[in-house]
């Protein structure tokens, strides 16, 4: 049982622990404090009261505070400095693109619900500000929803229009510091809906857009969502700074440094490079440095293995000591 993750867990839940004259405290919202609880505190009760004597940061909501400036992560800081050209193969946003078919959308009820998701999510009011430090807007416009009802054009002439707008939001990279940092758009032809989803990955990881999308399928289903999370980004990202001011990190920080000169180095891949001057359907280009210092970007390259050889190749690994 990870306490830390435990301690966290119940204070999304609106439980708060703490330990007073050795015993074990609590302060809940009338009923919150369940009998699965209990037991669970009764079975933990020395572990968690020794993580809380020892006074290591912990995870807490701290809505007071939740619209103030607070500092990136080391894979934000890692993305932001990425979208420069300070290294080869720069110059380019991390972003994910995602499209859903359905057999219809009715867009007024979309826009709705993502609406809802950004006042529910406070890093989808987020502005990342180049000298290092994010902050959540108390306050944003309402989303817009882009649309394009295409339902009156012939079918080639609709595959055509969604590929441009495939190739737009795909490739989309806006200002950081300027909301919103996603865009939401629906496009409509005779045949399927389709809801076409671009994001920054500063403000979402691949685990949180996943989350989103099952949100987003439940509410526009008719079904209303849970509680909103009670502890935000901003509260993970300085808990998690605080823990670097703790013994435990130290001991952590001085075990890898002895170790730093007999890891690995990083692969050496090699690099084809190549000059793409056009390509018949923007929507899967991708671009290399071209002569000209044009900008980079990438398009994804995937194989599907069939289970048999997918379960030859993992058990190969796993002699071999890989994952």
């Amino acid at each position: 049982m990870n306490i830390a993750e435990l301690l966290a867990r119940y204070a999304d839940e609106g439980v708060v622990l703490w330990a007073e004259d050795g015993q074990l405290r609590f302060r809940a919202p009338q009923g919150r404090l369940t009998d699965t609880h209990r037991a669970e505190l009764r079975t933990h009760k020395e572990a968690v009261l020794r993580h809380l004597e020892a006074a290591e940061p912990a995870l807490r909501a701290d809505p007071d505070h939740r619209h103030e400036p607070f500092p990136l992560t080391d894979i934000q800081a890692a993305y932001l400095i990425g979208r420069t050209d300070a290294y080869a193969y720069g110059g380019v946003g991390c972003h994910a693109y995602v499209e859903l078919a359905y057999p219809d959308l009715d867009v007024d009820r979309v826009t709705s619900v993502w609406r809802q998701l950004v006042q529910r999510h406070d890093m989808l009011r987020a502005v990342i500000h180049q000298d290092g430090h994010q902050r959540v807007l108390p306050e944003v416009p309402a989303l817009s929803v882009g649309t394009d009802d295409l339902t009156a054009l012939p079918a080639a002439t609709a595959e055509a229009r969604m590929r441009h707008t495939r190739a737009r939001l795909s490739a989309r990279e806006a200002p950081t510091d300027q909301w919103p940092l996603f865009d939401v758009h629906v496009t409509r032809t005779d045949r399927r809906a389709v809801l076409h989803l671009s994001f920054d990955m500063l403000v979402v990881d691949h685990a949180s857009l996943r989350i989103l999308l099952a949100e987003f399928r439940r509410s526009y289903g008719g079904t209303a969502l849970t509680d909103a999370p009670r502890i935000t980004f901003r509260d993970y990202v300085l808990a998690r700074r605080a823990l670097a001011d703790t013994d435990g990190h130290a001991r952590d920080r001085a075990y890898w440094t002895e170790r730093l000169d007999a890891l690995p180095p990083a692969p050496e891949l090699p690099l084809a490079e190549a000059w793409q001057a056009a390509v018949d359907d923007p929507a899967e280009a991708g671009r290399v440095p071209a002569p000209g210092g044009d900008a980079v970007a990438f398009r994804r390259l995937e194989v599907l293995l069939p289970a048999a050889d997918r379960d030859r190749l993992t058990a190969r690994a796993a002699r071999r000591g890989l994952t």
